[in-house]
């Protein structure tokens, strides 16, 4: 069970508003599913807040092949700086981010959240290679 907006965060697909780090990182390793909100009259006292009850069904083996320390490190750079293009974004990860971005198939001026989860395995691929 998770705060409404963190549920929507953790099953949001590239290119929507709540796609993001938390979304990468849970479909990398499962295949997260909405089920169904939790009225708030269900708690005493009733939160401000409403809950969702999300299934995480582990995948047999990650979407794309990745070291978690290096798709953590993507990520949190990609999206530290959302607005930004990838080129600008992972200069605080990689000397040469562009070569990184090419090495991946990606294009430099593109940004974070219209990636595919496989992509940001890419880049931590590269990332791990130096």
């Amino acid at each position: 069970m998770f705060q409404r907006e963190v549920a929507e965060r953790i099953i949001a697909a590239p290119g929507t508003e709540h796609y993001g780090r938390l979304s990468v990182l849970a479909q990398w390793r499962t295949k997260p599913r909405l089920l169904f909100d939790v009225s708030r009259s269900a708690f005493v006292p009733p939160p401000k807040i409403t809950s969702s009850i999300v299934q995480l069904e582990p995948l047999a083996a990650p979407v794309a092949s990745a070291e978690l320390k290096h798709l953590e490190a993507v990520t949190a750079a990609a999206f530290g700086q959302r607005r930004k293009m990838l080129r600008q974004s992972l200069k605080g990860v990689a000397s040469d981010p562009e070569a990184l971005l090419r090495g991946a198939g990606i294009s430099p001026t593109e940004r974070p959240e219209h990636l595919s989860v496989a992509e940001f395995a890419a880049l931590a691929r590269g990332l791990a290679k130096g």
